[in-house]
């Protein structure tokens, strides 16, 4: 934590819960190889030198966002009154830009994640392996849990109706999905890229045995696995210049969840996260007040929060 003794004594007389404690040191440990680098605590930089700062501290959901960007408010604020050396304003007037890094960590609609996937994959033709990382992304964005999308079957699968039965839910598939996902129903083999086989040499290896519809080369693929992977690709080709999005399962997911809604919106349906909402506390133990009724505060929290980024999520789209 960089100027640790000034930041640990506004931490104490801020608050005497752990929990809170703990998650503002995290927060100033983030910022710290910032500080280093220019020198300077965070609350005595100018404007211009706070926005790339700030801008990388931003969080998909709004409420992190907000969170973080009132804490260093606070600290601001503490540092002017307690007359630190060189402490100024520039952070009560600077926020942290959400609306950015939801641009950069979600997709508009089954197009643009198509056109991420070219640029993070082999193409469908090549029928190699990365066709399993397609569809995991394509399930993902279709609604499935991540331990159900790698239980799924090519029977599971219907292309002629344009869903996938998994359980007692059916999920929808885009068009932009239908080459990957016939050759993950269809293929026995995947071509494998070798760096020292020769130009021109192909070479096609047996896929794993079983009948999910991941299944690579030599095994079924993990969550871990799957994740690691797709973490690696993005950050390749981010590097590369490639892409200037950082995607993930949850991030695809709830991409999604937001274009479907804003569909039914389109529509004239009303949106409401009601069902999220339920569905994120099933399951769930919340620590309750004795004698009130804060499970349904606790479920509208939840569906307003979700209300409340896709409104966010709806501005990338003329972005």
């Amino acid at each position: 934590m960089y100027n640790e003794e000034l930041k640990g004594k506004f931490i104490k007389q801020y608050s005497t819960n752990i929990k809170t404690r703990s998650w503002m040191e995290i927060l100033f440990n983030s910022i710290e190889d910032y500080e280093a680098e220019k020198n300077q605590d965070i609350c005595m930089m100018d404007s211009e030198t706070l926005r790339p700062i700030l801008q990388k501290l931003s969080g998909l959901r709004e409420r992190t966002s907000t969170a973080r960007s009132v804490m260093l408010r606070e600290y601001a604020k503490w540092c002017i009154k307690n007359h630190v050396d060189g402490a100024c304003s520039a952070l009560l007037d600077e926020g942290i830009e959400s609306v950015e890094t939801m641009r950069k960590q979600t997709v508009k609609n089954p197009l643009h994640l198509q056109r991420y996937l070219d640029s993070i994959c082999d193409p469908e033709g090549m029928e190699t392996a990365d066709n399993t990382l397609r569809c995991f992304y394509w399930m993902a964005y279709g609604g499935m849990s991540e331990e159900d999308i790698l239980k799924v079957t090519a029977l599971d699968v219907d292309l002629r109706k344009m869903v996938i039965r998994f359980g007692d839910e059916e999920y929808p598939i885009y068009r932009e999905s239908i080459s990957a996902f016939q050759n993950c129903m269809e293929l026995t083999e995947f071509r494998y890229n070798h760096p020292n086989y020769s130009d021109g040499v192909v070479v096609y290896k047996p896929r794993a045995e079983g009948d999910t519809l991941l299944r690579g080369i030599r095994a079924n693929p993990s969550v871990t696995s799957i994740r690691s992977e797709l973490s690696r690709r993005s950050k390749r080709c981010i590097e590369s210049g490639k892409t200037d999005m950082k995607l993930s399962y949850y991030r695809v997911w709830i991409s999604g969840m937001f274009y479907r809604a804003y569909e039914m919106e389109l529509a004239g349906v009303p949106v409401s996260f009601d069902d999220l909402a339920s569905k994120f506390m099933a399951g769930k133990t919340y620590k309750l007040d004795s004698g009130r009724n804060k499970i349904g505060a606790k479920h509208r929290k939840i569906a307003s929060d979700y209300l409340s980024d896709y409104r966010r999520w709806k501005e990338t789209l003329s972005v």
